[in-house]
């Protein structure tokens, strides 16, 4: 779960995100390119299932750790309260070269989570654009708004918006969490003041 470093400190936030989504989609090679800029041209990289990968970057001015995880094959609505209170952002991630219907995908990944919860930031990633394109975007990415998502495309191939993706997940955690997290303790005095002052917060 978030954390937050104890008044005084510097050090950071720390986040744990989840990618989540059918055998193939890309989940590992999303990880491997947002985490260490690689692609493996195998069609089956080694998966980093259940594995916890760190990734820390600068956001707004403020250190980010990311502790990311592939959930991998599973039943999901079995597990999905686990993991929604577990983690505080997931990547819902399907294949737009794959020809399929999205609303049912959506149905199946992205509604179990908000039946458990509307506030944990979810993203659905269409990965693969380096391919051709096999559903409908803009449908896709309004099914997505309308059950409380946001729809990006990437390419782990070429690197295209995946550390937009992995970026704009912590950003929405950051915006949603970090209000009442001020709101409990007052005036900001850990040093990181410019991330809550991009927020308005």
């Amino acid at each position: 779960m978030m954390s937050f470093p104890s008044s005084g400190s510097a050090s950071g936030l720390t986040f744990r995100i989840l990618l989540a989504g059918e055998e193939g989609v890309g989940k590992t090679s999303l990880i491997l390119r947002f985490i260490q800029n690689r692609f493996e041209e195998s069609s089956t990289p080694k998966s980093l299932e259940g594995d916890f990968i760190t990734k820390q970057f600068n956001l707004f001015g403020a250190p980010i750790k990311l502790q990311i995880q592939d959930l991998g094959v599973t039943l999901w609505e079995e597990i999905v309260s686990y993991h929604v209170r577990d983690n505080d952002g997931i990547l819902i991630i399907l294949d737009t070269s794959s020809k399929g219907k999205m609303k049912p995908y959506l149905d199946y990944w992205l509604k179990p989570i908000r039946q458990v919860s509307n506030d944990i930031p979810v993203i659905v990633v269409g990965n693969k654009t380096d391919l051709p394109t096999k559903i409908n975007i803009t449908k896709t990415a309004q099914y997505a708004a309308q059950i409380g998502s946001v729809f990006v495309e990437t390419s782990a191939k070429t690197g295209e918006n995946v550390s937009y993706a992995f970026k704009l997940i912590t950003s929405e955690i950051v915006k949603r969490k970090a209000a009442a997290k001020k709101a409990s303790e007052g005036r900001r005095s850990d040093g990181l003041n410019s991330i809550f002052t991009h927020y308005d917060l």
